[in-house]
């Protein structure tokens, strides 16, 4: 049986501009995060994957991207 797993980065955040640390600080995704999110999931639409399980970190910039 054939597994395939994919592994994602949340999209940019306002830490990753100003090169903070994030760590369990939290902070919003930029534009251009929110776009690198559209583009995530319009690759998985476009190539029809499916998942039976996924799993992400509850922080914000994970959870809306």
């Amino acid at each position: 049986m054939k597994k395939t797993l994919y592994l994602m980065r949340h999209g940019q955040t306002l830490f990753n501009v100003e090169h903070k640390i994030q760590g369990w600080c939290d902070s919003p995704l930029t534009e251009l995060g929110i776009k690198q999110a559209e583009i995530a999931a319009r690759y998985f639409d476009d190539n029809k994957i499916t998942f039976d399980h996924c799993y992400a970190s509850t922080s914000e910039r994970a959870c809306d991207t």
